[in-house]
């Protein structure tokens, strides 16, 4: 995406590093590469219940074989396999000395004075995990950058780390501007509304382990936007995120804002972004101005500016991908341009998934977003028929934030 790379060029991530524990690292950015200490798994194991064999002791066929005794999980079995026996073993037992291979319980005869039939030949190494096989030794398993999921930080405890280098967690302040906007419960004049979208931003930002900073409502007024970058600034806040006034209206503060410029965005809802680096003591303050329409705002934070504020916090994000989906009607737009569209994802009578528009479509209407499972990214033609495949955004997946 073009305008995501223009808007982080020059960008000047943290570099503050700091170690946390592995639970509350999960959506931290990852400072420094860890390497593998050791090898995963440490030691050959049996991948499956049954008997640990040497693959030559059946290589002739099915053979009558001397039970030397049981290997479990975490415990060494000690002795060497002799030829013409085996072992009975466990998932994630380590296999006795001198075995190669495990033949599964489910084909083996039963156990008669000490010893039992299995089958052959079996390949040699079958059933078995190799030590190693997962992760080696001084392997890179986790990059510098990473934003890290819960997957991850049980690959490093696995490998016995109890702390991770992160980078500390971005600082963002977020406001709305607009002398229509209230702050629920107060009472509503004719002609406000209450302040959604600050709300919404402030918990996707919890949810991508951002550090976010309530700066509330801003009227429309230049001197009072100057007052809130100012407060982001002495609160050395890494950036400001802003809805509302990034457009042409006459009450546009933040458009009309002293270093502001206008990135225009080829997608419906929301034309585009409003950008802004301001001089800090420490670093630059990153502005980031959104639509005041709830709708636009959702889709512009999470497609663009949050991909922004992650790669200010180190991580190496882009633009969240679509997957391919066919869709359930015939839909049309504006040629050479993208129109968001909120989806149900729905069952053909064929039984396929497709993604079915919402009826309601407006820019300001938070409930299609809340009724919606998906985006549909229509365009750029002027129409497509149902069945078409179009890029779909599940909603699921900027939940996640990951």
């Amino acid at each position: 995406m073009q305008s995501f790379d223009r808007l982080v060029s020059g960008l000047m991530p943290v570099e503050e590093v700091e170690r946390t524990a592995l639970r509350p690292a999960r959506g931290r950015v990852l400072a420094r590469a860890l390497t593998a200490p050791r090898d995963l798994p440490s030691q050959d194991q049996a991948a499956m219940d049954g008997y640990a064999v040497r693959a030559q002791d059946l290589a002739s066929g099915a053979r009558s074989l001397k039970v030397m005794g049981r290997a479990l999980a975490g415990h060494d079995f000690g002795d060497r396999l002799a030829p013409g026996t085996c072992v009975r073993i466990m998932t994630g037992a380590s296999m006795p000395v001198g075995s190669d291979a495990v033949v599964v319980e489910e084909v083996a005869g039963p156990v008669v004075s000490g010893s039992v039939v299995l089958p052959g030949p079996v390949a040699l190494g079958a059933n078995r995990r190799t030590r190693g096989e997962h992760v080696r030794a001084g392997e890179e398993v986790l990059p510098a950058g990473r934003r890290l999921r819960a997957a991850d930080l049980a690959l490093a405890c696995a490998l016995g780390a109890v702390e991770l280098e992160v980078f500390r967690r971005l600082r963002v302040g977020v406001l709305s501007t607009g002398d229509e906007l209230r702050d629920a419960p107060s009472e509503l004049p004719a002609g406000c509304v209450f302040d959604s979208n600050r709300l919404m931003l402030r918990v996707a930002m919890d949810q991508a382990n951002l550090a976010e900073r309530d700066l509330g409502i801003c009227p429309d007024d230049s001197r009072a936007l100057q007052r809130a970058v100012d407060t982001a600034l002495q609160e050395d806040l890494d950036a400001l995120l802003i809805s509302g006034g990034a457009a042409l209206g006459d009450a546009d503060v933040v458009r009309s804002f002293g270093g502001v410029e206008f990135v225009p965005v080829n997608v419906r809802p929301g034309r585009g972004i409003a950008v802004a680096r301001i001089p800090g003591r420490h670093r630059n303050l990153l502005i980031l101005g959104l639509p005041g329409n709830s709708v636009a705002a959702y889709v512009l934070f999470h497609t663009l500016a949050l991909p922004v504020l992650l790669s200010l916090a180190g991580s190496k994000t882009r633009p969240p991908l679509p997957i391919t989906m066919p869709i359930a009607c015939n839909m049309q737009t504006r040629a050479g341009r993208i129109d968001f569209r909120r989806a149900r994802l729905v069952l053909d009578p064929g039984g396929r998934r497709v993604a079915d528009p919402l009826s309601q479509q407006g820019s300001g209407m938070i409930r299609s977003v809340s009724d919606a499972q998906a985006l549909i990214a229509v365009g750029p033609k002027a129409q497509y028929r149902a069945g078409d495949l179009l890029p779909v955004y599940l909603l699921a997946s900027f939940e996640e934030a990951l």
